[in-house]
């Protein structure tokens, strides 16, 4: 009896002492510099992405919030988001320069971010997409399946500059004509309007397209391309393998079931909260 008792004992201890932070715990030197701050420093870009990110100061919502959020609970410090980032480039590029500890910002693991930052276990997985301009896609199919003419495509293709869809589109479409621009509702207008014959981007963001504005199915078709995918993540530095750890265990436990369905419902909850 004594001995269970003993046991019973020494396993409360062992409990009570797991809550418990041990400040005496040696840190690596990444965390150690993080906690000597007293401050986790994640970039975002600065324009608002909903369900990932919008709002301002205390306001500021979304998956990514969550996620950066959550990574500075188990670090047992305060999370500040810079937002000075114009484009998605540079949101990596002040990871890779120490500017931040980490990027949650939508975004898109690439073949040359790859070389410049370690990425996390991607939280969403996405196909990628396109809206079509529907009297170029009839004037060029030339009796070709509309999958045929996106195989091929030879047209004025307009994406986000310095974006995930900018490495993509110059890899996956070789013979089109690259119209990058900086603003997503400008490239939408330019594909209805005929200027340019179609954008490019995840399934997500295109389904918002016809959300937001249902006008937009008179004069355009939307695409998924099945076989290509947009992976999203969390960037870090490359010597920052213990942060990482923690983001994936984050990711893991509170992030592992994000899909196209969930993420609508979230924008549209979203949204509706301006």
């Amino acid at each position: 009896m004594k001995k269970i008792f003993g046991t019973l004992v020494l396993l409360l201890s062992l409990a009570v002492s797991a809550q418990i932070p041990n400040s005496t715990i040696p840190l690596t030197k990444e965390l150690a510099d993080i906690k000597k701050r007293n401050v986790l420093v994640v970039a975002m870009n600065k324009k608002d992405n909903p369900p990932f990110y919008s709002g301002e100061g205390d306001d500021l919502r979304g998956i990514d919030v969550d996620i950066a959020r959550r990574v500075a609970k188990v670090l047992g410090v305060p999370v500040e988001f810079r937002r000075d980032a114009e484009s998605f480039a540079e949101v990596v590029e002040q990871v890779r320069a120490g500017k931040a500890d980490m990027a949650a910002s939508k975004l898109s693991v690439t073949d040359p971010r790859l070389l410049t930052v370690r990425f996390s276990t991607p939280y969403v997985k996405l196909k990628q997409a396109m809206i079509i301009n529907r009297l170029w896609l009839s004037q060029n199919s030339n009796g070709r399946e509309v999958y045929q003419v996106i195989r091929e495509f030879d047209g004025r293709l307009s994406f986000i500059k310095s974006s995930s869809y900018d490495t993509f589109a110059r890899i996956n479409f070789p013979k089109a004509m690259y119209v990058p621009e900086t603003d997503w509702t400008i490239i939408i207008n330019k594909v209805t309007e005929g200027t340019v014959a179609a954008a490019y981007r995840d399934e997500f963001e295109i389904k918002k397209i016809l959300f937001e504005r249902s006008e937009a199915a008179i004069s355009t078709k939307t695409v998924t391309i099945s076989d290509s995918f947009d992976n999203i993540a969390v960037a870090v530095r490359p010597e920052s393998v213990h942060l990482l750890a923690i983001v994936n265990y984050v990711i893991a436990n509170d992030f592992n079931n994000l899909d196209v369905k969930k993420l609508m419902a979230r924008y549209q909850a979203d949204t509706s909260k301006k």
